[in-house]
């Protein structure tokens, strides 16, 4: 796996792979996949679609990725304010229970840099509510070892737990604690790539317990064990 672009501030991450397999998973990004070379199978929602070219997964939707002889584009973006869904209906890029699959699509290489693009220059990552949005700041900016703790997130913008808590899930679609565990996984995985670390440090910096625990979390949202997303990716490519 080929990793171009890992950009934590406006959540963007972009990798190329080949001969991938994951296992069922769920993730809190929108996924976009473009075949290079070759077709790919998605399951998605219980039923498997086989020979496509280009799909979008919704964050949060739990899908299984096969791509024996296939050379892949992937793009995950954090999309928490409308834009990219709106941006998807202006191409006519319609999601069916959280997914969009073709088996055909002669343009998809295009489109997905078009998708590229808008992330890089639009910001899709800042939620509508100013609450959630300063929640996320607060979670992405803290410096001790510990999580942060929701009430003490829910008092800095002035809400009771079980508020915030409902806020967040509405506009990030996963709880404040799932969230807290996908900072955690991107710090580790950013800590790997710029330092080119071993996963035991990484994921004793990143905030995770050990790295069974790091590897656990990794497999679950990502669907491969980060041994295998890491081999020959130790660095960003130019």
């Amino acid at each position: 796996m080929k990793i171009f672009d890992f950009d934590i501030e406006k959540g963007i991450y972009r990798f190329e792979s080949n001969g991938l397999y994951t296992e069922p998973h769920a993730h809190p990004v929108v996924e976009i996949v473009t075949a290079l070379q070759g077709t790919f199978s998605l399951e998605c929602n219980g039923q498997q679609t086989d020979g496509l070219v280009f799909a979008i997964v919704d964050a949060n939707i739990a899908h299984r990725l096969v791509s024996e002889n296939a050379s892949l584009g992937m793009l995950m973006l954090e999309s928490h304010n409308g834009l990219l869904t709106e941006y998807f209906k202006a191409k006519g890029l319609l999601l069916d229970e959280g997914c969009c699959l073709k088996t055909e699509c002669a343009e998809r290489k295009l489109l997905f840099e078009a998708i590229h693009a808008v992330a890089v220059s639009a910001d899709l990552k800042t939620p509508t509510d100013k609450r959630v949005a300063q929640c996320i700041d607060d979670i992405q900016t803290h410096t001790s070892e510990k999580d942060p703790e929701v009430k003490t997130l829910a008092a800095k913008v002035g809400l009771s737990d079980s508020r915030l808590s409902h806020l967040f899930k509405e506009h990030i679609g996963i709880s404040i604690k799932k969230y807290l565990v996908w900072d955690k996984l991107r710090r580790a995985m950013y800590g790997f790539l710029d330092k080119e670390g071993n996963f035991t440090t990484v994921s004793l910096q990143g905030g995770f317990f050990d790295q069974a625990h790091f590897s656990n979390a990794f497999k679950s949202v990502l669907g491969i064990a980060p041994s295998k997303a890491y081999r020959n990716s130790s660095s960003l490519q130019s």
